[in-house]
């Protein structure tokens, strides 16, 4: 199993110089607001996943500072691995430098990420916030179980830009038919969008294979379903070429709008309660308790998955046990026993005792 060691972290959010050890199994950080608890968390997850999950890693730089370093090193039963990232603002360039143990990297490659669950703050949000985080859910998930869905994501986002970048230059004159560098583009969003919707296709029957079980377990008793919205089509097999047909005859209306109205990033998931979708019909306690089945099963997949590496997700819950009554958080810490996990909390009182336990203060 590969566990977090340690973390140095350098002119990041209010940590000006901060080195912390960890226990292999929990982790509570413990402070009040402010006191920078989420930037540790933060942190990690951009070590471990090559992004921050709150923005830019230019946000990430400390007020007044330009550059930050952070590195952790990740011990196996055999050895230590380190890796470290070095970020460097000049003007409107940035330069980044990874190191993986002894070899440097622009980004960090896709086949070092390591796992990772992360809960956020307000929970619910995930049910009643906007499509956009929905997709990144699913994506996450995908993004770590296949290696080609990875890489389409990314392909797939630049793609995205250099079609809006094109349609919006393209505004002051008229065509009758797309011109051919927007083909281009069509036929490669086509191309990576099927490959995204089958990976999104396969996490969704993946989740919904076990949703139910582990929403009963946490005190649930009606049935999820879960579904996917379209604008193109709800067969992977066939939404490459219907969406480059869908490209082709909106190609007058996104050049007038500036942006491409089909694809992977326009469409949804649903999750449906008792028939109904959580989102209109369910409480607010339903929705966190969907939320909390979604993620505990989020765990066992990526655990699954990984079990062969010998690794397991490491588990970032940053300030949601003070969103939980007392049967949740003792049902969701006994859901996330043998594995590393890092907790933010304002309440240490809220923790099981004997947890490893790292206290901020706001000096």
């Amino acid at each position: 199993m590969i566990g977090i060691k340690n973390l140095v972290i350098k002119n990041i959010r209010s940590h000006k110089d901060s080195s912390y050890s960890f226990a292999s199994d929990m982790n509570a950080i413990v402070g009040p607001n402010g006191s920078g608890k989420t930037t540790i968390v933060e942190a990690l997850y951009t070590l471990l996943q090559g992004s921050s999950f709150k923005g830019t890693l230019s946000e990430m730089l400390q007020y007044g500072e330009n550059q930050f370093h952070a590195k952790i090193e990740l011990q196996t039963p055999s050895t230590t691995h380190k890796r470290s990232l070095g970020y460097q603002q000049i003007d409107d360039s940035s330069m980044r430098k990874w190191m993986i143990d002894d070899k440097k990297y622009a980004r960090l490659p896709i086949n070092s990420r390591q796992p990772v669950v992360l809960f956020e703050p307000d929970l619910a949000r995930l049910i009643t916030g906007n499509p956009d985080r929905r997709r990144q859910y699913l994506d996450k998930i995908a993004g770590q179980l296949n290696l080609e869905a990875a890489y389409a994501f990314g392909r797939f986002e630049r793609t995205l830009k250099q079609r809006n970048s094109l349609l919006k230059k393209l505004r002051e004159q008229s065509y009758a038919q797309p011109p051919d560098a927007l083909f281009i583009w069509n036929t490669q969003l086509a191309q990576l969008g099927e490959t995204i919707i089958k990976a999104r296709h396969e996490v969704i029957q993946s989740i919904q294979a076990g949703i139910n079980q582990y929403y009963h377990q946490l005190g649930g008793e009606d049935e999820i379903f879960l579904s996917y919205t379209s604008t193109v089509s709800n067969d992977p097999l066939t939404y490459g070429t219907k969406l480059l047909s869908f490209l082709e005859s909106s190609f007058q209306r996104d050049i007038a709008l500036g942006h491409t109205s089909f694809g992977p990033h326009r469409d949804d998931l649903q999750v449906i309660l008792s028939d109904q979708p959580a989102s209109k019909r369910a409480s607010r306690g339903e929705v966190r308790t969907v939320v909390i089945a979604l993620k505990l099963l989020e765990t066992d997949i990526l655990s699954s998955h990984y079990k062969q590496q010998g690794i397991k997700p490491t588990l970032l819950l940053d300030d949601v046990l003070s969103e939980l009554d007392l049967v949740h958080q003792e049902r969701v810490l006994a859901g996330l026993k043998d594995h590393q996990v890092f907790i933010t909390t304002t309440d240490a009182h809220a923790l099981i005792p004997g947890v490893h336990t790292i206290a901020l203060s706001n000096n």
